[in-house]
């Protein structure tokens, strides 16, 4: 009934909208089925999962450390890679970026044991939120090798810094921006990576930090691998708009919700606006998704977080929540703009 329903609201909705448009049991998240290897990253190769079809059951993640300066601590990581035998012999790689929650989850689930891979090697993702999860697997299942660093946990803030003011905040875009492009240079590193397929995701705080990432107005470090493509969900589009030398260096689809109270969309329309006034040439997609509110891509019910700072409110709190119509829509444009050769 779930998936009959999610389809007929997807189908009105598709219709009617234009192109720019804790934890409960969530529908997988791997709605399409994985893309064949050669077909990774081919035009238009979005494929869907047949009813019922079960998931293939996932790779172990790694703990891995990231190398710290005397600026930036050493970062604890997470590294997913796919099923041996499933990708290009070159694998593409998604660094992906959590939000002001944090990445760990305050209520982790069981380690396994890898099983069918017969390893003793336990599979440390369990610490993770599910999103992050399911992500990463969803990932994977496209031929993606992931990497999740935890930007808080070596700073004394394992389970986020939302409730705290935005402008006071100690761990800031500079900061989330030098742990992104440690995540790059480890990146790099590993064997059978394409460095020319790197793709950098985000989501709300951690999609701040894509754009800080990607703003080409900003020096890049030598022997930094450059980003390929760049993924933000709902991030906070303020400062970027402010800063009036704001340029991409990377392609960049930005998808965020028409009702978001926290991370407005109409910040992220006047970026886009912007950053083609001084690039005409930028690939910039914004998708707006109608009466979609912060963190419609998850599937935790609709619900009032008091605990954050005032957004678009004068009153404290946030709307943040699933919205299921919105979800399959912004999985399907994100498989889509991953598979495009020229997005």
């Amino acid at each position: 009934m779930l998936r009959a329903a999610v389809a007929l609201g997807l189908g009105a909705w598709l219709a009617g909208a234009s192109a720019h448009t804790p934890e409960l049991p969530a529908p997988a998240l791997a709605q399409p089925a994985p893309l064949t290897p050669a077909g990774v990253l081919a035009p238009n190769a979005v494929s869907r999962a047949a009813p019922g079809s079960a998931a293939t059951a996932p790779v172990p993640a790694q703990r891995v450390q990231l190398r710290g300066d005397a600026a930036t601590p050493a970062l604890t990581a997470y590294w997913f890679l796919p099923r041996e035998g499933a990708t290009p012999r070159a694998l593409p790689v998604v660094v992906a970026l959590h939000g002001c929650g944090g990445l760990l989850s305050a209520r982790p689930a069981r380690a396994s044991a890898a099983g069918a891979a017969g390893t003793a090697q336990a599979d440390v993702s369990g610490l993770l939120q599910q999103r992050y999860r399911e992500y990463a697997h969803w990932l994977n299942e496209r031929g993606y090798a992931v990497l999740m660093p935890d930007s808080f946990s070596a700073r004394g803030r394992p389970h986020g810094i939302c409730s705290e003011p935005i402008d006071a905040r100690g761990i800031d875009d500079r900061t989330r921006r030098a742990d992104a492009l440690a995540a790059l240079r480890w990146v790099a590193q590993q064997p059978a990576v394409d460095t020319a397929r790197i793709v950098l995701l985000g989501w709300s705080n951690g999609a701040q930090a894509v754009l800080a990432t990607v703003d080409a107005s900003r020096p890049w470090p030598a022997g930094t691998p450059q980003v390929e493509r760049a993924v933000a969900f709902y991030p906070g589009c303020r400062r970027a708009v402010q800063q009036h030398n704001f340029r991409l260096r990377a392609p960049m689809l930005l998808m965020i919700g028409g009702a978001d109270d926290w991370t407005p969309a109409t910040r992220c329309a006047m970026l886009q606006s912007a950053v083609l006034a001084r690039q005409p040439g930028a690939r910039f997609r914004l998708e707006i998704y109608p009466g979609a509110y912060h963190g419609f891509d998850g599937t935790s019910e609709l619900h009032m977080r008091r605990d954050v700072p005032a957004g678009m409110r004068k009153t404290q709190g946030v709307t943040v929540g699933g919205d299921a119509v919105a979800r399959v829509a912004a999985l399907a444009q994100l498989d889509s703009w991953l598979a495009s050769p020229d997005p």
